[in-house]
Protein backbone atom coordinates (compact mmCIF):
# COMPACT_ATOMS: atom_id res chain seq x y z
CA UNK A 1 0.00 0.00 0.00
CA UNK A 2 1.32 3.60 -0.76
CA UNK A 3 2.29 5.52 2.12
CA UNK A 4 2.21 9.22 2.79
CA UNK A 5 5.38 11.57 2.12
CA UNK A 6 7.49 11.89 4.98
CA UNK A 7 6.99 15.16 6.96
CA UNK A 8 10.34 17.04 7.28
CA UNK A 9 11.96 19.59 9.22
CA UNK A 10 13.13 22.87 8.42
CA UNK A 11 15.55 23.68 10.92
CA UNK A 12 16.74 27.57 10.94
CA UNK A 13 19.64 28.69 13.11
CA UNK A 14 19.22 32.21 14.85
CA UNK A 15 22.25 33.73 16.87
CA UNK A 16 21.40 35.65 20.00
CA UNK A 17 24.37 37.44 21.62
CA UNK A 18 26.66 34.54 20.95
CA UNK A 19 24.22 31.69 21.95
CA UNK A 20 22.94 29.02 19.27
CA UNK A 21 19.52 28.81 19.11
CA UNK A 22 17.87 25.72 16.90
CA UNK A 23 13.92 26.34 15.66
CA UNK A 24 12.47 23.43 14.57
CA UNK A 25 9.58 24.37 11.96
CA UNK A 26 7.18 21.76 10.87
CA UNK A 27 6.42 21.31 6.88
CA UNK A 28 3.17 19.84 5.98
CA UNK A 29 2.06 17.90 2.80
CA UNK A 30 0.17 21.65 1.73
CA UNK A 31 3.54 23.78 2.22
CA UNK A 32 5.73 20.90 0.64
CA UNK A 33 6.10 22.78 -2.62
CA UNK A 34 9.41 23.86 -2.52
CA UNK A 35 11.40 20.90 -0.54
CA UNK A 36 14.73 22.47 -0.94
CA UNK A 37 16.04 24.60 2.05
CA UNK A 38 19.26 26.58 2.77
CA UNK A 39 19.97 25.15 6.44
CA UNK A 40 22.65 26.01 8.92
CA UNK A 41 23.76 22.22 9.28
CA UNK A 42 26.36 23.32 12.09
CA UNK A 43 27.86 26.48 12.93
CA UNK A 44 29.46 28.48 9.91
CA UNK A 45 28.21 25.73 7.44
CA UNK A 46 24.97 26.32 5.36
CA UNK A 47 23.33 23.02 2.84
CA UNK A 48 20.88 22.86 1.00
CA UNK A 49 18.54 20.04 2.63
CA UNK A 50 15.51 18.13 1.10
CA UNK A 51 12.91 18.68 3.90
CA UNK A 52 10.41 16.26 2.25
CA UNK A 53 12.09 12.83 1.62
CA UNK A 54 15.01 13.57 4.57
CA UNK A 55 17.68 12.95 1.95
CA UNK A 56 20.46 15.45 1.27
CA UNK A 57 20.39 17.57 -2.02
CA UNK A 58 18.63 17.61 -5.46
CA UNK A 59 15.47 17.33 -6.63
CA UNK A 60 13.29 14.25 -7.03
CA UNK A 61 12.61 13.98 -10.79
CA UNK A 62 8.88 13.98 -11.34
CA UNK A 63 7.63 10.97 -13.71
CA UNK A 64 4.20 11.57 -13.64
CA UNK A 65 3.08 8.68 -12.73
CA UNK A 66 2.27 8.91 -9.31
CA UNK A 67 4.45 6.23 -8.21
CA UNK A 68 7.47 4.61 -9.79
CA UNK A 69 10.29 2.04 -8.06
CA UNK A 70 12.18 1.67 -5.64
CA UNK A 71 11.66 4.30 -2.92
CA UNK A 72 10.38 6.48 -5.08
CA UNK A 73 7.31 8.39 -3.06
CA UNK A 74 3.72 8.81 -4.43
CA UNK A 75 2.93 12.23 -6.21
CA UNK A 76 -0.13 13.03 -4.16
CA UNK A 77 -1.34 12.37 -0.43
CA UNK A 78 -1.98 9.11 0.51
CA UNK A 79 -2.23 9.07 4.04
CA UNK A 80 -6.02 7.93 4.84
CA UNK A 81 -5.88 4.29 5.30
CA UNK A 82 -6.83 4.46 9.07
CA UNK A 83 -9.56 6.33 8.50
CA UNK A 84 -11.17 5.31 5.27
CA UNK A 85 -10.14 1.62 5.45
CA UNK A 86 -10.08 1.61 1.75
CA UNK A 87 -8.23 -1.94 0.03
CA UNK A 88 -5.98 0.30 -2.40
CA UNK A 89 -5.27 3.72 -3.20
CA UNK A 90 -3.21 5.77 -5.61
CA UNK A 91 -2.48 9.24 -7.34
CA UNK A 92 -4.60 10.18 -10.47
CA UNK A 93 -2.60 13.33 -11.26
CA UNK A 94 -2.74 15.83 -8.12
CA UNK A 95 -5.75 13.96 -7.11
CA UNK A 96 -5.82 11.04 -4.31
CA UNK A 97 -7.60 8.04 -5.02
CA UNK A 98 -8.77 5.59 -2.85
CA UNK A 99 -11.06 2.43 -4.02
CA UNK A 100 -13.36 0.21 -1.50
CA UNK A 101 -13.85 -3.04 -3.01
CA UNK A 102 -16.61 -4.27 -2.27
CA UNK A 103 -18.44 -1.17 -2.18
CA UNK A 104 -19.55 -0.41 1.24
CA UNK A 105 -23.13 0.01 -0.13
CA UNK A 106 -23.27 -3.03 -1.86
CA UNK A 107 -20.98 -5.63 0.05
CA UNK A 108 -23.04 -8.83 -1.19
CA UNK A 109 -22.05 -9.85 -4.88
CA UNK A 110 -25.60 -10.38 -5.91
CA UNK A 111 -26.60 -6.67 -5.16
CA UNK A 112 -23.27 -5.72 -7.98
CA UNK A 113 -24.90 -4.79 -11.42
CA UNK A 114 -23.99 -7.07 -13.90
CA UNK A 115 -19.97 -7.32 -15.15
CA UNK A 116 -19.86 -5.33 -18.76
CA UNK A 117 -18.53 -7.53 -21.74
CA UNK A 118 -15.33 -5.44 -21.89
CA UNK A 119 -14.18 -5.18 -18.57
CA UNK A 120 -11.23 -7.45 -17.62
CA UNK A 121 -12.23 -10.92 -16.35
CA UNK A 122 -10.37 -10.43 -12.68
CA UNK A 123 -12.56 -6.93 -12.47
CA UNK A 124 -14.05 -6.47 -9.28
CA UNK A 125 -17.51 -3.96 -8.19
CA UNK A 126 -15.64 -1.60 -5.93
CA UNK A 127 -16.39 2.38 -5.75
CA UNK A 128 -13.73 4.68 -6.34
CA UNK A 129 -13.18 8.46 -4.48
CA UNK A 130 -10.89 11.16 -5.67
CA UNK A 131 -9.77 14.03 -3.48
CA UNK A 132 -7.90 17.29 -3.87
CA UNK A 133 -4.37 17.47 -1.60
CA UNK A 134 -4.40 18.99 1.91
CA UNK A 135 -5.49 20.69 4.31
CA UNK A 136 -8.29 21.02 1.43
CA UNK A 137 -9.17 17.19 0.75
CA UNK A 138 -11.96 17.98 -1.19
CA UNK A 139 -14.15 15.07 -3.02
CA UNK A 140 -13.49 15.68 -7.03
CA UNK A 141 -15.44 12.52 -7.75
CA UNK A 142 -17.00 9.10 -6.31
CA UNK A 143 -17.57 6.28 -8.81
CA UNK A 144 -19.21 3.01 -8.92
CA UNK A 145 -17.39 1.03 -11.87
CA UNK A 146 -15.76 -2.13 -12.29
CA UNK A 147 -11.96 -2.10 -11.96
CA UNK A 148 -9.33 -4.28 -12.66
CA UNK A 149 -7.18 -4.26 -9.01
CA UNK A 150 -3.58 -3.85 -8.84
CA UNK A 151 -1.20 -7.06 -9.10
CA UNK A 152 -0.06 -6.73 -5.50
CA UNK A 153 -3.58 -6.32 -3.73
CA UNK A 154 -6.22 -9.13 -3.00
CA UNK A 155 -9.28 -8.28 -1.61
CA UNK A 156 -9.74 -10.97 0.72
CA UNK A 157 -13.58 -10.32 1.16
CA UNK A 158 -14.16 -10.47 -2.22
CA UNK A 159 -11.61 -14.04 -2.26
CA UNK A 160 -14.10 -15.07 0.99
CA UNK A 161 -17.16 -14.38 -0.55
CA UNK A 162 -16.13 -16.44 -3.70
CA UNK A 163 -14.64 -19.61 -2.06
CA UNK A 164 -17.77 -19.66 0.08
CA UNK A 165 -19.49 -19.62 -2.74
CA UNK A 166 -17.53 -22.90 -4.01
CA UNK A 167 -18.64 -24.73 -1.16
CA UNK A 168 -21.30 -27.52 -2.17
CA UNK A 169 -23.91 -28.95 0.16
CA UNK A 170 -23.91 -32.82 0.23
CA UNK A 171 -26.89 -34.59 -0.93
CA UNK A 172 -28.56 -36.72 1.75
CA UNK A 173 -32.06 -37.78 3.07
CA UNK A 174 -33.80 -37.23 6.18
CA UNK A 175 -33.78 -41.36 7.63
CA UNK A 176 -35.98 -42.29 9.96
CA UNK A 177 -36.77 -45.16 12.69
CA UNK A 178 -38.96 -47.15 13.30
CA UNK A 179 -38.88 -47.73 9.15
CA UNK A 180 -41.60 -46.46 7.04
CA UNK A 181 -43.56 -46.03 9.70
CA UNK A 182 -43.66 -43.55 13.35
CA UNK A 183 -45.94 -44.48 16.24
CA UNK A 184 -46.84 -42.24 19.44
CA UNK A 185 -45.06 -42.63 22.68
CA UNK A 186 -42.20 -44.44 20.56
CA UNK A 187 -38.85 -42.64 20.18
CA UNK A 188 -37.94 -41.68 16.32
CA UNK A 189 -34.80 -41.57 15.48
CA UNK A 190 -33.39 -39.28 12.84
CA UNK A 191 -30.26 -39.17 10.62
CA UNK A 192 -28.71 -37.29 7.54
CA UNK A 193 -28.46 -40.76 5.44
CA UNK A 194 -26.17 -40.15 2.08
CA UNK A 195 -23.77 -37.42 4.02
CA UNK A 196 -20.70 -37.96 5.44
CA UNK A 197 -19.04 -36.28 8.70
CA UNK A 198 -15.85 -34.47 6.81
CA UNK A 199 -15.13 -31.55 6.04
CA UNK A 200 -15.89 -30.00 2.60
CA UNK A 201 -13.97 -26.71 1.02
CA UNK A 202 -14.41 -24.20 -1.58
CA UNK A 203 -11.29 -21.93 -3.25
CA UNK A 204 -11.30 -18.92 -4.43
CA UNK A 205 -9.41 -17.41 -7.47
CA UNK A 206 -6.40 -16.19 -5.59
CA UNK A 207 -6.01 -19.61 -3.53
CA UNK A 208 -8.25 -18.69 -0.33
CA UNK A 209 -9.79 -21.74 0.76
CA UNK A 210 -13.30 -21.90 3.25
CA UNK A 211 -13.58 -25.16 5.10
CA UNK A 212 -17.01 -25.92 6.81
CA UNK A 213 -16.32 -28.00 9.61
CA UNK A 214 -20.18 -30.02 10.08
CA UNK A 215 -21.30 -29.20 13.49
CA UNK A 216 -25.13 -29.81 14.05
CA UNK A 217 -27.87 -31.46 12.32
CA UNK A 218 -31.19 -29.46 12.60
CA UNK A 219 -34.73 -31.62 12.12
CA UNK A 220 -38.02 -30.24 12.40
CA UNK A 221 -40.47 -33.06 12.98
CA UNK A 222 -42.96 -31.51 10.70
CA UNK A 223 -46.31 -32.04 14.28
CA UNK A 224 -45.61 -28.10 14.63
CA UNK A 225 -43.39 -28.42 17.64
CA UNK A 226 -39.85 -26.30 18.00
CA UNK A 227 -36.87 -27.73 15.55
CA UNK A 228 -34.78 -30.04 17.22
CA UNK A 229 -30.46 -28.95 17.13
CA UNK A 230 -28.92 -31.93 17.11
CA UNK A 231 -25.41 -33.70 17.05
CA UNK A 232 -24.22 -34.19 13.76
CA UNK A 233 -25.73 -37.78 12.38
CA UNK A 234 -25.22 -39.53 9.40
CA UNK A 235 -25.98 -43.03 10.67
CA UNK A 236 -28.46 -44.64 12.44
CA UNK A 237 -28.50 -44.03 16.09
CA UNK A 238 -30.35 -42.85 18.96
CA UNK A 239 -28.45 -39.38 18.83
CA UNK A 240 -31.22 -37.37 17.21
CA UNK A 241 -34.75 -38.70 18.49
CA UNK A 242 -37.90 -37.51 19.06
CA UNK A 243 -41.60 -38.43 20.67
CA UNK A 244 -44.32 -38.10 18.41
CA UNK A 245 -47.71 -37.13 20.74
CA UNK A 246 -50.33 -37.67 18.28
CA UNK A 247 -51.02 -39.71 15.17
CA UNK A 248 -50.74 -37.25 11.84
CA UNK A 249 -54.07 -37.69 10.55
CA UNK A 250 -54.33 -33.74 10.02
CA UNK A 251 -50.59 -34.17 8.51
CA UNK A 252 -49.82 -32.10 5.25
CA UNK A 253 -47.87 -34.65 3.47
CA UNK A 254 -49.30 -38.21 2.18
CA UNK A 255 -47.27 -41.68 1.95
CA UNK A 256 -49.84 -44.33 -0.20
CA UNK A 257 -52.10 -41.95 -0.18
CA UNK A 258 -52.71 -41.53 3.85
CA UNK A 259 -51.68 -38.10 5.55
CA UNK A 260 -48.00 -37.60 7.56
CA UNK A 261 -46.23 -35.42 8.71
CA UNK A 262 -43.68 -33.18 6.49
CA UNK A 263 -40.52 -33.98 8.29
CA UNK A 264 -37.50 -31.95 6.87
CA UNK A 265 -33.75 -31.60 8.20
CA UNK A 266 -30.74 -29.46 7.07
CA UNK A 267 -27.14 -29.61 8.23
CA UNK A 268 -24.94 -27.17 9.37
CA UNK A 269 -21.29 -26.21 8.97
CA UNK A 270 -19.17 -23.69 10.67
CA UNK A 271 -16.89 -22.29 8.63
CA UNK A 272 -13.38 -20.86 8.66
CA UNK A 273 -10.92 -19.56 6.42
CA UNK A 274 -7.34 -20.13 5.34
CA UNK A 275 -4.74 -19.02 3.09
CA UNK A 276 -1.61 -21.37 2.47
CA UNK A 277 -2.07 -23.39 5.67
CA UNK A 278 -2.97 -20.09 7.94
CA UNK A 279 -5.96 -19.24 9.16
CA UNK A 280 -6.86 -15.77 7.97
CA UNK A 281 -9.61 -13.57 10.11
CA UNK A 282 -11.65 -11.58 7.75
CA UNK A 283 -14.53 -9.27 9.29
CA UNK A 284 -17.89 -9.22 7.77
CA UNK A 285 -17.72 -12.70 5.61
CA UNK A 286 -20.51 -15.88 6.61
CA UNK A 287 -19.09 -18.00 9.81
CA UNK A 288 -22.17 -20.56 8.86
CA UNK A 289 -22.78 -23.24 6.16
CA UNK A 290 -25.78 -24.22 5.96
CA UNK A 291 -27.50 -26.82 3.37
CA UNK A 292 -31.42 -26.61 1.93
CA UNK A 293 -34.02 -28.00 3.99
CA UNK A 294 -34.65 -31.60 2.75
CA UNK A 295 -38.00 -32.89 3.54
CA UNK A 296 -39.12 -36.51 4.10
CA UNK A 297 -43.13 -37.29 4.80
CA UNK A 298 -43.25 -39.25 8.37
CA UNK A 299 -46.54 -40.90 8.70
CA UNK A 300 -47.26 -41.56 12.82
CA UNK A 301 -49.96 -43.82 13.79
CA UNK A 302 -51.12 -45.19 16.90
CA UNK A 303 -50.21 -48.27 18.24
CA UNK A 304 -53.73 -50.36 18.86
CA UNK A 305 -53.98 -52.42 21.70
CA UNK A 306 -55.63 -55.85 21.62
CA UNK A 307 -57.21 -57.05 24.88
CA UNK A 308 -58.35 -60.79 24.56
CA UNK A 309 -60.59 -62.09 27.23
Amino acid sequence: MLTRRLTGLLLAAVTVVGTMVITAVQVTPAAADDCMQHVETSPGVWEYINTCTGDDGGEEEDDGDGGGDGNTEPECYLGREEQFNYDWSFCDGELSCYVFSPPPSAPEEEDWPEKPADAPEDAVYANQACFTQPPEEALVSNEYLWLDPPEDVINWEQEAIQAFGALVAPDFDLAFNPPQRAYVTLDTWYWAEGATDGEITGTSAAGLVAIATPERLEVQPGDGSAMLTCPFTVAQSDACSYVYPKASVDGTATVDGQPAYEGQARLVYTVRFEFNGTVMDIPGVPAVFETPWQATPIPVAEIQAIVED
